[in-house]
């Protein structure tokens, strides 16, 4: 794992350690076409925690499904966060 990946993920632990899991908000909404990510403080928290996830296992196509199964309260569409490696 990259250092500044590996160093990002161990501050994160140390900072939240999973504190934010409670009463995550995060909606997915289209709004004139556009498609609006709003989330809570610990709803971003808990985002942050997925983007550094994929970072860690850099493989490529690694995803992360945001749809009303997982932590999203309101889902107008699914989305996918994908990660496309580069190196």
């Amino acid at each position: 794992m990259d250092k500044s990946v590996s160093d990002l993920l161990m501050f994160y632990d140390a900072i939240f350690k999973d504190s934010y899991l409670e009463n995550v908000n995060i909606d997915i909404i289209e709004e004139e076409g556009t498609i609006v990510l709003a989330a809570n403080r610990n709803g971003m928290m808990y985002l942050a925690g997925r983007l550094i996830e994929l970072c860690k296992d850099n493989k490529e196509w690694s995803h992360y499904h945001l749809d009303e199964a997982g932590a999203v309260r309101k889902c107008d569409k699914p989305m996918v966060i994908s990660l496309i490696k580069e190196d």
